[in-house]
C-alpha cells in the first residue's frame, strides 16, 4: 500500500479462513523500510496459513449453502430452462450432481426424472456425487477460476513463427 494523501506506506496482509478474518498491516516506517515490512508480512502470511490451513476439496465440497432445498450438499432437483414455460406434462425434470474440478470449474452430471423415475434419478444423482467425491484431493482454491492456465505452445504455432 502507498497512499500518499493518507501518508501510508507499508503491506497489508488479509487472509480469510473459515470465515474468519485474518488481517494486519506492515508499516515501511515501522519495520525500517519497504523490503523489511515486506518479509514481516510475509512471515505473518505464513503462520496465519499454518495455523488455518485452506479447505480441502472434500471440505469445501460438503459445505451446505443457505439455498439447498434437497437436503443433500450438490444435488438439486432441476427444470430443463427451455421446458419451464411449459405445462407441466411437457417439462423436463432433472436430478443434477455437481462438484468442484481442481481448475475451478464444476462438474455436472444429470439424470432424467422422465428416464428414471423420481426416486431413481435422485439416487443415481447420489451415487454420482458420492463416486466423484471421493476422487477429490488437495486443497480448496477459489481464485482458480479466475486465473487463465497458461497456453501451450502448439506444434502448428511453432510452425507459423518458423515461416
Amino acid at each position: 500500500m502507498d497512499n500518499e494523501v493518507s501518508r501510508t506506506h507499508g503491506w497489508l496482509v488479509t487472509i480469510q479462513r473459515r470465515g474468519v478474518i485474518h488481517r494486519k498491516h506492515f508499516s515501511d516506517g515501522v519495520h525500517g523500510g519497504k523490503q523489511k515490512s515486506f518479509a514481516a508480512a510475509k512471515t505473518y502470511r505464513d503462520e496465519v496459513i499454518t495455523k488455518n490451513p485452506p479447505f480441502s476439496m472434500r471440505e469445501y465440497s460438503n459445505i451446505v449453502k443457505k439455498n439447498n432445498r434437497s437436503g443433500v450438499v450438490g444435488v438439486c432437483r432441476y427444470c430443463a430452462s427451455e421446458t419451464r414455460d411449459l405445462p407441466e406434462d411437457k417439462q423436463r425434470w432433472f436430478w443434477v450432481a455437481s462438484w468442484p474440478l481442481p481448475d475451478g470449474r464444476r462438474k455436472r452430471v444429470k439424470f432424467s426424472v422422465k428416464k428414471y423415475g423420481e426416486e431413481g434419478a435422485f439416487k443415481m444423482a447420489l451415487k454420482a456425487r458420492k463416486d466423484a467425491l471421493r476422487g477429490l484431493d488437495g486443497a480448496f482454491d477459489p481464485g482458480a477460476v479466475r486465473r487463465k492456465p497458461a497456453r501451450r505452445k502448439t506444434e502448428s504455432s511453432e510452425l507459423r513463427k518458423a515461416a
